[in-house]
């Protein structure tokens, strides 16, 4: 697995960042572990883990099924970059509390769940907290001023963003700088064949402009692209399967699983395979995080970092999704 520089900021991390979310949720101690075994054999060095769960807004064992890990094998540490993504949600604060002091309260409470000194990269996923209130300073300048405090203390290297759209993130740089204090070093936003949103007009720009890392989520559009779901079953069976046939279950999205299908039968690979390598093929990616239930998963998705698209290739999958717009 190559690595590649994390925008300005000096570190290298591998292009596939292994999300952690289901860790002690949807895997247990021992998958976990064999997962993050896997990918470190791999070439791996990035993760990312979370404080909250999505689908039930809870605190989920992921951080402390990571810090185990890491307890057990104390050597790895210095040779990973470790990552934790916060939602800041009015919900969390006590009345009166700052968002700086919020920030360092979950930071801190990560840090013990995890069993270590510091985090390399602190993820702020975009939420309620960071909407102007009426008549009131935006609360964006408590965050960086309480990221700046937590990275002089030394317990974090960095700090990034999640779901930021691309002008908030343009104004947190300029707040930062005014402030003199931490800037945002990475966006992660999701980005697959299906989910492109502002990513050529807006963010590459931005990423190359300001020497910031793009992190790319969902490469497989929530697993629609894996080829998995037909058009008249599999997309009905859960909540979640629900959520994709809404979003994807589309004449452009079956046609674009067709021209993964078509294009993995030369490539003598699956359409996940060449979906992930579609993303990865994109110079201003920095790392794409994947989610996988287990060691098998690692391996097929490594696997896909070694596939060379051709243009006719890049073409074609480009072409299954201009058809259907016009």
């Amino acid at each position: 697995m190559n690595q590649r520089k994390f925008g300005r900021t000096g570190m290298s991390v591998s292009e596939l960042c292994l999300g952690a979310l289901q860790f002690g949720w949807l895997n247990d101690a021992a998958s976990s572990f064999n997962l993050l075994d896997t990918y470190r054999e791999l070439g791996g060095n990035f993760i990312q883990t979370s404080t909250v769960a999505s689908t039930q807004n809870l605190v989920t064992h992921s951080e402390q099924t990571l810090g185990a890990w890491l307890r057990q094998r104390p050597s790895v540490r210095q040779h990973c970059v470790l990552s934790t993504r916060m939602v800041f949600s009015g919900q969390l604060q006590s009345p009166g509390q700052s968002l700086d002091r919020l920030v360092r309260e979950q930071c801190e409470a990560s840090l013990r769940r995890l069993g270590v000194s510091h985090l390399d990269l602190l993820v702020c996923e975009w939420g309620d907290c960071f909407l102007p209130n009426k008549g009131a300073v935006r609360p964006i300048d408590e965050l960086l001023t309480g990221l700046e405090n937590l990275t002089r203390a030394g317990k974090i290297r960095y700090a990034g963003t999640a779901g930021f759209p691309a002008w908030r993130f343009m104004e947190t740089l300029s707040r930062a700088d005014r402030l003199r204090g931490c800037r945002f070093e990475s966006l992660q936003q999701k980005f697959s064949l299906l989910d492109q949103g502002n990513f050529y007009t807006d963010v590459s720009a931005l990423a190359r402009e300001y020497r910031v890392g793009i992190l790319a989520e969902s490469p497989l559009a929530g697993g629609f692209l894996t080829g998995k779901y037909g058009r008249s079953k599999g997309l009905h069976v859960s909540a979640r399967a629900q959520k994709l046939a809404e979003r994807y279950a589309d004449a452009r999205g079956f046609s674009v699983v067709a021209a993964l299908e078509s294009v993995g039968q030369e490539l003598n690979a699956t359409p996940a395979q060449v979906a992930l390598a579609w993303v990865l093929r994109h110079p201003n990616v920095t790392s794409v995080i994947i989610g996988c239930n287990h060691s098998g998963h690692v391996h097929t998705s490594v696997s896909a970092t070694q596939l060379e698209l051709s243009d006719e290739h890049l073409w074609r999958l480009e072409s299954a999704l201009e058809r259907v717009s016009k």
